[in-house]
C-alpha cells in the first residue's frame, strides 16, 4: 500500500512541476559518445583524443567547466583526435578502465589501460599472452560492469555487433557471437540504397530480469535490438525495435532509482535516390540534426517522452557541409552521467561546432504540453530547413533556411529555385509523445488554390519530405473547400491511435474524419509535419500563426 502511495505522489509531482528545458553548459574538447566519467560526487571529467594535451573538469558537478592539463602519468590516446576514449570506473576496485575507440597498427604500448591510484596515478597496460598490449578488435563502445561487477560487457562491432566479456576485470577477454540487420535495399519511396554497414555502435543495459539488452544502429528506419541471457556470451537475432533512427547512435543510461533513459535521434532520412557515384559507400547523412530523450519506468515496457532535446544550431547555414571542414557532423552521438535524483549531464554533437555539453532535467520529459507562438518565439523549436542539391564535405548538404517568419507567421511555400532537392517548403515541430491527444492550430491559406498538409507522426521527417503522408498515423489536406482564403482560421485534431481523427475548424467538427494509417510503433505521437503539397510555384503558401498540444 505504501508503494503504490509513493508511485501516485511521484507521478503528481511530474505533473505539477514545470522542469527547465535543456541547456548547454560546456563544449566537449571531441565528438560525443565517449570520454565523460564521473570522478566523485562534485567532479566530473570530459577526456579527448589522440594527440591531446588538456580535459575538461568540472567541481561543480556539471555547471561549469575549466580547460587542464593532462597528467603526465595519462598515456597518449591512440586512435584519433576527433574521438576520445571510453574511460569507465570499475564498481570491485574503483579503478578506472580506459578502451579506445579502435585499436590500429602495432604500437605494442597500445591497448587496454588500467589505472592504478585513479585518474591522475599510474596507468598500467594490459598485455596479451605475447607480453604485447591486449587489443579487443572492432570498433568499441563503452564497457559495463554486469552480473553484480562479475563481467564486464564491452559492445564492439565491425560488418555486424559482437560483445567481448571479461571475467577477471579486463585481463582477458573473450567474444560473443556476431549478430546483424539485413541491407537496406531499394524499393517503396527509395531509388537508391544507403550506406550498408550492418549493426554497429550498440548500447548495452542490464535489466532487471538479468537479461542484457543491445539496441544498434543500422541502415534500415530502425534501430535493432537483441538479447542475451548469458550476460554477453551469446546474443539473439537481431530484430527492428521500437526506436526509429537512421545511421545514428543510441544510448542507453540507467538511472540510481531504476528509471532507463534512452538517447537517440528519432529521425528519417529523406528518400534515397539514385546516384551514379557513391563515395566510400557513403551518401548524404539528412537526419542528424535532432537528439531526443524517452524514460521508462518499467524497465522498457513503455516510455514517456521522445521529446528534442536540442536542434542543431546550425541547420540552416548556407555552409552546413564545408565550415570547417569535412568530418561529420550534427547531434546524434551521446554520453551521460548522473548528476542528481532527476538530472543528468549529457554530451553530444559530432564536429567542434557541433558539440555540446547540456543538462536534461528528467521530469521535463514528463510534461503533457507544449504550444508555440510564431509571432513571439520564431523558429527556435522548429526545423524548416531545404537542401542545395549537391553532396559537398562529407556526406552533407548545405542548407538554406527555408519557411521563416513573415508578418507573425511562418510562411510555406513553393519555391522558384531548381538548386534545391525539393522547392517545396515545409516546417517540423516536436511535442511530448501520446497515444492520445489534441493539436490546436491557427492557419490562414494566403491564396484559394494554396493547401495546407498537414500530418501527425511519430518521428521527425525533413520539412521537405514529400513522402510521409505514408508513413504518419494520421494525415490531412486542407485548401478553400474548408477553409477561407485571407481568414485566420482554428483547426483542431484530436487523435487516440487505432481509432479515426476527428477534425474540427473553427470548433465545428467535420464531417470526413480520417481513419488511422495501420503500422503505428506504439510510441504514440509526438510531431506535427506541416507542408505545401503544391506541384507549381506557390508563392502564396500558406501561414502558421500558433501551434499547441496536449497528450494524454
Amino acid at each position: 500500500m505504501q508503494l503504490r502511495i509513493s508511485i501516485a505522489l511521484f507521478l503528481l509531482v511530474q505533473i505539477a512541476f514545470s522542469a527547465e528545458p535543456p541547456r548547454v553548459v560546456g563544449i566537449p574538447l571531441a565528438d560525443a559518445g565517449r570520454g565523460l566519467i564521473r570522478v566523485s560526487e562534485s567532479e566530473i571529467r570530459c577526456y579527448s583524443g589522440k594527440g591531446a594535451t588538456h580535459f575538461l573538469q568540472s567541481l561543480d558537478n556539471g555547471l561549469t567547466w575549466e580547460k587542464n592539463a593532462l597528467p603526465s602519468s595519462y598515456p597518449d590516446a591512440t586512435c584519433m583526435a576527433k574521438e576520445a576514449p571510453s574511460i569507465t570506473r570499475n564498481p570491485i576496485t574503483g579503478e578506472f578502465l580506459r578502451v579506445e575507440p579502435k585499436y590500429t597498427g602495432t604500437n605494442q604500448m597500445d591497448g587496454l589501460y588500467i589505472s592504478q591510484g585513479g585518474l591522475d596515478g599510474e596507468w598500467k597496460l594490459v598485455s596479451g599472452p605475447d607480453g604485447n598490449g591486449l587489443k579487443p578488435g572492432g570498433i568499441l563502445r563503452t564497457p559495463i560492469w554486469v552480473d553484480g561487477g562479475k563481467r564486464i560487457v564491452l559492445p564492439g562491432h565491425g560488418g555486424g555487433c559482437w560483445t567481448w566479456y571479461s571475467d577477471d576485470q579486463g585481463l582477458s577477454w573473450q567474444r560473443s557471437n556476431k549478430i546483424n540487420s539485413p541491407p537496406h535495399e531499394i524499393g517503396g519511396v527509395h531509388r537508391g540504397t544507403r550506406w550498408n554497414h550492418g549493426m554497429v555502435e550498440a548500447t548495452i543495459v542490464e535489466l532487471k530480469n538479468g537479461k542484457l539488452w543491445l539496441i544498434a544502429r543500422t541502415a534500415q528506419d530502425q534501430h535493432y535490438e537483441s538479447y542475451s541471457e548469458d550476460f554477453g556470451e551469446t546474443w539473439s537475432e537481431a530484430k527492428p525495435s521500437r526506436f526509429y533512427g537512421t545511421i545514428t547512435m543510441p544510448t542507453f543510461h540507467r538511472l540510481t532509482d531504476g528509471r532507463l533513459l534512452f538517447f537517440w535521434s528519432n529521425t528519417t532520412s529523406l528518400p534515397e535516390v539514385e546516384r551514379e557515384k557513391k563515395r566510400g559507400g557513403e551518401d548524404v547523412f539528412t537526419n542528424r540534426d535532432a537528439l531526443h530523450a524517452a524514460i521508462s519506468e518499467d524497465d522498457g515496457e513503455t516510455w514517456i517522452g521522445f521529446r528534442e532535446l536540442v536542434l542543431d544550431e546550425h541547420r540552416n547555414d548556407a555552409d552546413y557541409a564545408v565550415t570547417p571542414g569535412s568530418n561529420d557532423r550534427g547531434k546524434h552521438q551521446c554520453e551521460a552521467v548522473q548528476l542528481d535524483e532527476n538530472r543528468v549531464l549529457f554530451s553530444t554533437g559530432q564536429h567542434p561546432l557541433h558539440r555540446k555539453l547540456m543538462i536534461l532535467d528528467v521530469r521535463w520529459l514528463y510534461e503533457k504540453e507544449r504550444s508555440s507562438d510564431l509571432a513571439k518565439d520564431g523558429t527556435a523549436d522548429w526545423s524548416t530547413h531545404q537542401y542545395i542539391d549537391k553532396i559537398v564535405g562529407h556526406c552533407g548538404y548545405n542548407r538554406t533556411p527555408g519557411a521563416q517568419i513573415e508578418d507573425g507567421a511562418l510562411r510555406l511555400r513553393r519555391v522558384d529555385e531548381s538548386a534545391l532537392t525539393n522547392p517545396n517548403q515545409g516546417a517540423v515541430w516536436n511535442f511530448p509523445a501520446g497515444a492520445s491527444g489534441s493539436v490546436v492550430m491557427k492557419i490562414q491559406l494566403e491564396d484559394e488554390n494554396s493547401i495546407a498538409r498537414i500530418c501527425l507522426t511519430d518521428r521527425w521527417f525533413n520539412p521537405t519530405d514529400k513522402t510521409v503522408p505514408q508513413f504518419a498515423p494520421y494525415s490531412l489536406e486542407l485548401g478553400s473547400e474548408l477553409m477561407n482564403p485571407g481568414s485566420i482560421h482554428k483547426v483542431e485534431m484530436i487523435w487516440s491511435i487505432g481509432k479515426p481523427l476527428v477534425l474540427k475548424i473553427d470548433g465545428e467538427k467535420q464531417n470526413d474524419s480520417l481513419p488511422p494509417i495501420q503500422g503505428s510503433n506504439g510510441n504514440g505521437t509526438s510531431y506535427l509535419h506541416f507542408y505545401n503539397p503544391a506541384e507549381l510555384t506557390d508563392r502564396a503558401g500558406f501561414s502558421i500563426y500558433f501551434v499547441s498540444a496536449t497528450v494524454h
